[in-house]
């Protein structure tokens, strides 16, 4: 099953999980705006997403011959929730504005009612794996991941940071997160052996890794309208990116300058000239883009190398190939 087909089928599991929790909820107060915050929920997690976490549990489940996919689908469920929990947080620390073409949760109802959603959609998420095969697997998941999240809150407290701490963040916050937990998983939930918990590292890291690359690139190259998120967030941020540690590490004097004017500094699209200039004709895009079809190519050949059958091998390629594609 390719992930446009199992998005369709895995957001009516979504929607009515999350309908019903959110109904649920709403029997506790009689308080209109309370139950606005709550229902604002099912609206931001319904309104977008690839749903690539839960994509990979599944198709990981199906390898290994799990038959029960409503039950499957309905625990993973819990990985989106919790990927939702992450984002109004981090739309907190980020000051994102859009999520979604949405306004973010603090945005539209303040820090603290958003602090607060994101709680419960992270008590939600845990009530969907607990007590499940796989939840220790999910409890680390979500160690290695908020402390992908310390390191990239922390950085931005810093004038300047190694490549190696980038490259932490790259593999706490996104390539597990989002490529080896999901699919680990997957395995766990229908008995894998540890040659699939392996195979998920050797497919996951670098496959995340280039992920979280492109995902820098697009918030450099993307508008608003496009990548359904606030541009510039991470030079607004004072985020370190291989784009910006490129320029660092290799820019010109006048390159370094031209950095440091525009980074962590309020930025527009009347800023979109200069940045571009900057980025393309230091050499970082050139080079980041690089780095991106290398790590796909990795991924790729870690599958290659796998004994899975060539029907087993086929979602994962085509999982590959759909984010080399993707424009948000």
């Amino acid at each position: 099953m390719e992930i446009k087909a199992f998005k369709s089928r895995f957001d009516r599991v979504l929607r009515r999980e999350l309908g019903r929790r959110v109904a649920e909820n709403k029997r506790l107060t009689t308080d209109k705006r309370i139950r606005e915050v709550v229902a604002y929920a099912e609206r931001l997690v319904m309104a977008g997403g690839k749903r690539v976490r839960p994509y990979l549990a599944f198709i990981a489940y199906k390898v290994v011959g799990g038959k029960k996919d409503q039950e499957i689908l309905e625990t993973i469920v819990g990985l989106e929730l919790f990927h939702a929990f992450a984002l109004v947080h981090d739309d907190i620390m980020d000051r994102g504005t859009l999520r979604h073409g949405l306004p973010t949760t603090h945005v539209r109802f303040g820090d603290s009612q958003a602090i607060l959603l994101g709680d419960l959609l992270f008590n939600w998420a845990n009530a969907c794996l607990n007590g499940t095969k796989a939840y220790p697997i999910f409890q680390k998941m979500i160690d290695e991941v908020i402390t992908g999240q310390m390191l990239d809150v922390d950085s931005m407290s810093r004038q300047s940071v190694e490549m190696g701490m980038i490259e932490e963040r790259h593999r706490l916050k996104t390539a597990s997160y989002t490529f080896v937990r999901p699919m680990q998983i997957g395995f766990a939930m229908a008995g894998g052996s540890s040659k699939l918990m392996k195979f998920a590292e050797a497919y996951g890291f670098p496959l995340g890794v280039g992920f979280q690359i492109q995902d820098d690139w697009l918030d450099l190259t993307s508008k608003p309208d496009e990548i359904g998120k606030t541009a510039f967030s991470d030079l607004r941020d004072g985020q370190h990116t291989l784009f910006t540690q490129y320029i660092v590490e290799r820019g010109t004097s006048g390159e370094k300058k031209e950095l440091k004017k525009i980074f962590g500094k309020s930025l527009t699209e009347k800023d979109r000239a200069k940045i571009s200039k900057l980025f393309e004709e230091s050499g970082a895009i050139e080079h980041g883009c690089m780095l991106i079809e290398t790590y796909f190519e990795e991924a790729e050949e870690a599958v290659v190398a796998t004994s899975l059958s060539k029907k087993q091998r086929e979602p994962f390629l085509k999982l590959v190939e759909y984010l080399r594609e993707r424009a948000s």
